[in-house]
């Protein structure tokens, strides 16, 4: 008779992201994950498969993670500014829920280059994102928040990149004076 498990499958992976944002991928050792997650090897074989599968499926629930953050921050009401002031300060400064930096930026400079499979990952979340703010550009030159001859994948496409920016530059831990300079000017293009 199978034993049931004695962990939530959920908790586990919150577990593995935060390991994997602390250390990157390289750098976290198979033991880490044993040591870090409270289960055993063949628990962690068995349900969430090797190294790189857990670090997919990782990389799947934490963008579920950041595109219902995006969501539930903005609503109808607010002003295109507005939202994306929202989604850029949620990056800059990051709470306890969401710790600092990104999963996805790490492993484009981590392992993008050498994994395709991973690589297809980090491009499908940075669309996705861009995707997101062309929605929320078209949305507003409908509403004539932004002019009406504004090209709304090149302005989602350089804003999509500077929020790639700041999910780096939080890593260094710059003065919130600083990045909220960063921000406010990035933005001023709106």
């Amino acid at each position: 008779m199978a034993r049931a498990k004695e962990f939530d499958y959920d908790e586990v992976l919150e577990k593995a992201t935060e390991l994997f944002l602390e250390k990157g991928y390289d750098n976290t050792s198979f033991q880490d994950l044993v040591n870090h997650l409270g289960i055993h090897r063949r628990s962690i074989y068995d349900t969430y498969g090797d190294k790189q599968e857990l670090y997919l499926k990782v990389m799947e629930k934490y963008a579920r993670f950041i595109n219902q953050n995006y969501f539930s921050m903005i609503n109808d009401e607010m002003s295109v500014k507005e939202k994306f002031e929202a989604i850029f300060n949620y990056s800059a400064f990051p709470t306890k829920a969401c710790p600092k930096g990104c999963l996805f930026v790490n492993s484009a400079i981590e392992l993008a280059l050498r994994n395709n499979e991973i690589s297809n990952q980090v491009q499908l979340f940075f669309d996705n994102t861009k995707n997101f703010f062309v929605d929320l550009l078209t949305m507003a030159k409908e509403k004539e928040e932004i002019a009406q001859e504004t090209d709304v994948f090149e302005l989602a496409s350089y804003l999509n990149n500077a929020l790639i920016g700041i999910r780096v530059l939080v890593k260094c831990s710059p003065n919130k004076s600083e990045l909220t300079n960063i921000i406010k000017t990035t933005l001023s293009i709106l």
